[in-house]
C-alpha cells in the first residue's frame, strides 16, 4: 500500500491547502488520504456531513465519517470521524477547542446510540489545514483523549500535532493501527 503522500494528486491538493483555501480542500485531502486506506473493496465507506443525533435530540453533521461493513452485514460500524477546519487556525487554542468540542459531541452521539455490549472502539480526528491531531473516545470517562498507539511521537513537544508534509509516515500508521483495531 503507497503513502498517500506519494499520490501525486493528494500531495498537489496538500500544498493547496493554505490560509486563503477554503476548508473543501481540506475535505478533499481527507477524503483521498481516509479512502486509500479504509478501501470500499475491504468492506469501508468513507461518508461526508453525516448526521448525529445525541439521546437529548440535538443534531449535528460531522465532516467525514467511516463506516465498516463485515461480510454480510446490512448494517455498517460507524469508527472513525474527522472534523476538519480550513487552514490559518492551526496556532489558535479556540480553534482546535472548537473542533474538539464538536468532536466530543459527535462521539458522544455515536457511542450513544449502541448498546453497551455493542460498543467498539470510536476514533476520531481534528484537522486544521495541514496540522492534525488523532483522538479516541474514552468510555469510563465519556471523553475523548489524544491517541497515538506507539511511544515514539514525531514531535513530544507539540502535544500531540501532526501535519502532512513532515510526519505522513506516522499518520498513515495510526490510521492502519485504528483499521486494524476498530
Amino acid at each position: 500500500m503507497a503513502n498517500y503522500y506519494n499520490m501525486q494528486a493528494v500531495h498537489a491538493e496538500i500544498d493547496r491547502v493554505t490560509r486563503a483555501g477554503h476548508e473543501s480542500i481540506v475535505y478533499g485531502v481527507w477524503n483521498a488520504i481516509l479512502s486509500s486506506i479504509f478501501t470500499p473493496q475491504d468492506g469501508y465507506i468513507v461518508r461526508p456531513q453525516d448526521e448525529h443525533t445525541s439521546q437529548s435530540g440535538a443534531r449535528g453533521y460531522s465532516d467525514l465519517h467511516v463506516f465498516h461493513y463485515l461480510p454480510g452485514a446490512r448494517r455498517a460500524t460507524k469508527f472513525l470521524i474527522v472534523q476538519c477546519k480550513r487552514a490559518g487556525g492551526e496556532t489558535q487554542s479556540s480553534v482546535w477547542r472548537e473542533g474538539v468540542n464538536q468532536l466530543h459531541r459527535y462521539t458522544v452521539a455515536t457511542q450513544g446510540t449502541r448498546a453497551v455490549r455493542d460498543r467498539r472502539p470510536v476514533y476520531g480526528i481534528v484537522a486544521i489545514g495541514n496540522s492534525l491531531r488523532f483522538y479516541y473516545y474514552h468510555e469510563a470517562s465519556q471523553s475523548i483523549r489524544n491517541f497515538w498507539h506507539s511511544s515514539v511521537h514525531p514531535n513530544p513537544k507539540s502535544g500531540g500535532v501532526s501535519d502532512h508534509k513532515h510526519h505522513h509516515d506516522f499518520i498513515r500508521e495510526i490510521l492502519i493501527h485504528i483499521r486494524d483495531h476498530h
